[in-house]
């Protein structure tokens, strides 16, 4: 498996005449872009920047053209050209253009090598918290593409850099089990077996950049600054790589007695509630969480002693999952919930009262914890771990998004950690009710939550370290062919 073969032609557009003299034409543009990525000409950063200038140019006649997103895959490709060539505002530029593709042309095939191409570009300037972050999109959104070999060994390498050596050698095994390529095989084992008798050196695998067409970002978009390195403390790596929250206690809502909402053919909200906590569960553990569940059966389990549960076991991140319900029928989609001493609405508050039935608490309690507590708890923290949450689940679903929202809900007091209650879906309404007994449903929630949740821990703490070197790009070429 490869990333883009070397002479594969990228840009197949309709070649736009122009009628002003002295600009090139698209022939011109492209002919030039194939004898620089080709070694054909050892082309000079003027020259590269001359090149990324002409596309830029030609793109901004027609940005919704359906080879648009080519075009700014053919620049930011360019830009990492600079890159190797010794630009150092290059990285900035490249970051800035693969971010464009991904954000403007959610639907472009080129979405795979530009996340790939982001994280080297994050890894270049020793942003490795957004690198694993990028490295892992691909893997799991686009395992069947050519970008997703190297991304999981980029992938690799990094956690083993930085001493996770047990996440480092789950991803290594993973590699040599399903894996074709041989030159990634190789290099995946070899680099897991100095990690099994804890030896440092690492195996070299050919790895260069894209081969496919993107754009560079506007100019006040990208104002380029060196990083200043800072010290890679125990703390800061932990943050990095997710295990700020080494241990993670995920609630699932209700259970034995208390059934929790009752929906559509006496659904109850208690089993979904379990299975999809379940498999979150199971997502956390394989990438080297810590991961206790209040309840693994259906039993009843009051609120607070799940608070306690978390207390008792340490935990970085607390999750409360559960499915909504209305008398509304058409009620629908999904919202999450954090800690705060007033509600966001009287819905909220409903919701609140509703989670807060069997909490073991009396009014007079509740009042007092909240007061108490409120000001100890990790408010800030919780509404960003919400917002990443949210946002990954209304994506991944296509559910309606209700939005994040803050209640008094028990079971998230006095935990003083990042804790949120996820409402997974209406099981009164009909078509959610049907999806959320699901397992393909399911596991799609449960993917977008822990998306969400390593997204919180990406960003809780950036760090920055000496720049590695990149590597040689690929050849992206662009096919001066008119159509």
């Amino acid at each position: 498996m490869k990333l883009c073969p070397l002479w594969i032609p990228v840009l197949m557009i309709i070649i736009i005449s122009s009628g002003c003299a002295g600009i090139l034409s698209y022939e011109e543009i492209a002919e030039q872009h194939r004898t620089y990525t080709s070694g054909e000409k050892n082309a000079t950063l003027d020259e590269w920047h001359e090149l990324i200038h002409a596309l830029e140019k030609f793109l901004h006649t027609d940005e919704n053209s359906d080879s648009a997103d080519e075009i700014q895959f053919a620049i930011a490709s360019s830009w990492v050209w600079c890159i190797k060539a010794g630009d150092t505002q290059a990285p900035q530029h490249a970051i800035a253009a693969f971010r464009r593709l991904i954000y403007t042309y959610p639907d472009s095939e080129f979405r795979p090598q530009s996340h790939y191409w982001l994280a080297r570009c994050y890894t270049h300037i020793g942003d490795s918290a957004r690198a694993a972050h990028h490295y892992q999109t691909v893997t799991e959104k686009y395992p069947d593409t050519d970008s997703s070999a190297m991304a999981q060994l980029e992938l690799a390498r990094t956690y083993k850099q930085h001493g996770y050596e047990k996440r480092a050698e789950t991803v290594y095994l993973d590699i040599v089990k399903s894996e074709s390529n041989k030159d990634i095989i190789s290099a995946a084992t070899e680099e897991l077996k100095q990690i099994q008798e804890k030896q440092k050196p690492k195996a070299e695998i050919k790895n260069t950049p894209p081969q496919k067409p993107v754009k560079t970002p506007q100019k006040n978009e990208t104002k380029p600054t060196k990083p200043e390195p800072q010290s890679l403390t125990p703390g800061s790596l932990t943050r990095e790589f997710g295990l700020t929250a080494k241990t993670i206690v995920i609630d699932p809502g209700h259970g034995g007695k208390d059934p929790g909402g009752i929906g559509v053919g006496n659904l109850y909200e208690k089993p979904i509630a379990l299975a999809i906590s379940k498999k979150i569960a199971a997502i956390l553990t394989d990438r080297g969480y810590t991961v206790h569940l209040t309840r693994d059966s259906d039993k009843f389990i009051p609120l607070k002693e799940r608070t306690a549960f978390a207390v008792r076991h340490k935990a970085d991140l607390f999750l409360s999952i559960h499915a909504n319900a209305s008398y509304n029928a058409s009620a629908n989609g999904i919202e999450t919930y954090y800690l705060n001493i007033t509600s966001s609405d009287k819905e909220a508050e409903r919701i609140a009262a509703r989670e807060n039935a069997n909490s073991g608490y009396t009014i007079q309690e509740l009042e007092s914890l909240l007061k108490g507590l409120i000001v100890e708890s990790k408010s800030k923290d919780s509404r960003r771990l919400a917002a990443h949450i949210q946002r990954e689940l209304v994506a991944e679903t296509g559910a309606k998004d209700r939005g994040v929202k803050h209640a008094r809900f028990v079971v998230l007091i006095g935990t003083s950690v990042p804790a949120v209650l996820i409402e997974t879906g209406f099981i009164t309404n009909p078509t959610e009710a049907t999806k959320l007994t699901t397992d393909t449903y399911q596991e799609k929630v449960a993917s977008a939550i822990v998306r969400g949740v390593e997204q919180f821990i990406v960003n809780t703490e950036q760090i920055s370290q000496s720049n590695p070197k990149i590597s040689n790009p690929h050849n992206p070429q662009l096919a001066a062919t008119q159509r």
